[in-house]
């Protein structure tokens, strides 16, 4: 091995080191406690070395973002890869997202900070690429589901590109999840159960784009009779208590009290 090589070598086995002490200080105090110095410190290094890696905190954070997403990937691609209808699918998707929020809470959080704009633009753009590149296959599983469907006339597309035909589904996850987790503000608006209603309305989205099959927003028992199978065969090793917390039934606050 040269000289070269293995100064690469040691320097990617030392920003792997700095990502690993990121992760858990971020996992023992939350991201918003994460600090380079500190963290040079706990790596015995100086910080200079920590700042060759990443040019700030921002960017760090992108990075440790970017290398914990292959999960999240895995369980898209299980979802375009079923042999199911493609609505049936397409709502999987909604399902396999707010299941891994529930059983990677502080790596769904941190993608979540890391997408606002405050990290997203103080990171260099090559983090930035990087991330986008690793995400790609995110959307690349989703577009599967949306060629199939249109393929087989399950859905007209209506002029629309792929993306742009799942971009409210997309825009109805990511709200559900920032409300989700401002802690506190859908018990005050009396929405105890976010991720059912959020469900729910995956449903009448797809209902109002035509997405065959039309599943009645009353009809509650092809509603769980579709969770309980998207549960069962794609997502089999999820614990009971985490599958509960999105798949049991819809209530009321008075219901709840």
């Amino acid at each position: 091995m040269g000289i070269q090589e293995r100064k690469q070598r040691q320097f990617a086995e030392r920003e792997q080191g700095f990502l690993n002490g990121a992760w858990a200080m971020i996992q023992r105090e939350g991201v918003l406690n994460l600090q380079m110095a500190r963290l040079a410190a706990d790596s015995d290094y100086a910080v200079g070395t920590l700042y060759q890696h990443f040019s700030s905190k921002e960017d760090l954070l992108v990075a440790l973002a970017t290398r914990t997403i292959s999960q999240r990937i895995e369980l898209f691609q299980r979802v375009a890869a079923w042999q199911a209808p493609s609505r049936s699918r397409i709502f999987a998707i909604l399902v396999a997202d707010a299941l891994f929020s529930q059983r990677e809470p502080t790596n769904f959080r941190l993608t979540q900070y890391v997408s606002t704009h405050a990290v997203w633009a103080a990171a260099s753009p090559e983090r930035r690429e990087a991330a986008l590149q690793a995400s790609r296959p995110l959307g690349e599983a989703v577009q599967r589901v949306v060629e199939d469907a249109i393929r087989s006339g399950d859905v007209d597309n209506h002029g629309l590109t792929g993306r742009e035909l799942c971009s409210g589904l997309w825009s109805m996850s990511v709200g559900m999840h920032a409300l989700v987790n401002a802690t506190g503000l859908l018990e005050t608006e009396c929405v105890p159960r976010a991720y059912q209603l959020m469900l729910l309305h995956g449903h009448a989205l797809l209902n109002g784009l035509g997405w065959k099959p039309l599943i009645s927003l009353d009809d509650t028992a092809v509603q769980h009779q579709l969770l309980e199978q998207i549960r069962l065969e794609l997502f089999p090793e999820f614990p009971v208590a985490t599958c509960a917390a999105v798949t049991e039934p819809l209530t009321s606050c008075s219901e709840e009290g």
